[in-house]
């Protein structure tokens, strides 16, 4: 299954944008502190690595250059293998790295570092200059994560669909 250059860029664009939240304003930048402290009990779940292991959109759509018109619910099983490799590292000091592209050999990788939080379900991240929270559920064991966004899906042919989308990612253990 082929990836095409421009929706690779595309998707690896959509994902450093999930990061930066900003808006257009004359009032004087003022940046949110970084997230420091002792965890909190229910945070401590979230330590630790975690690589992407779905995403399901709530609209059929076609992100493969495959030369067939083949749709469907699951974009993550259409991702190329750089897409895939999505992993978060949340440690213990409130420090966390968001690595995209950087295990599979022939991509072209990036990272996002900044601080975390967890409130109930709310996974708050610093990075930079700006702030992202996320409604996050954990499955009954805490092995998964997941949390949806809406988000304009460009597809194979161009066209952008608008979607809602439900990004999962699975605990690695040591």
């Amino acid at each position: 299954m082929k990836f095409g250059r421009f929706n690779l860029q595309y998707l690896l664009l959509l994902f450093v944008l999930f990061f930066l939240n900003c808006s257009v304003s004359n009032d004087p930048l003022v940046c949110p502190e970084q997230f420091t402290g002792e965890l909190l009990e229910n945070e401590t779940k979230l330590v630790g690595q975690w690589r992407a292991s779905g995403a399901i959109s709530n609209v059929e759509v076609d992100l493969t250059n495959d030369n067939v018109e083949n749709p469907s619910f699951n974009m993550f099983e259409q991702f190329s293998e750089c897409a895939k490799d999505a992993i978060f590292n949340f440690d213990r000091n409130r420090e966390y790295a968001y690595d995209l592209g950087i295990v599979t050999t022939g991509c072209t990788g990036t990272n996002t570092v900044g601080t975390w939080k967890l409130s109930s379900n709310e996974l708050q991240l610093i990075v930079s200059c700006g702030s992202i929270d996320y409604n996050i559920t954990f499955n009954g064991d805490n092995s998964q994560f997941e949390y949806t966004s809406n988000i304009d899906v460009q597809e194979v042919n161009g066209s952008l669909t608008p979607a809602r989308v439900t990004f999962t990612f699975s605990k690695v253990e040591p």
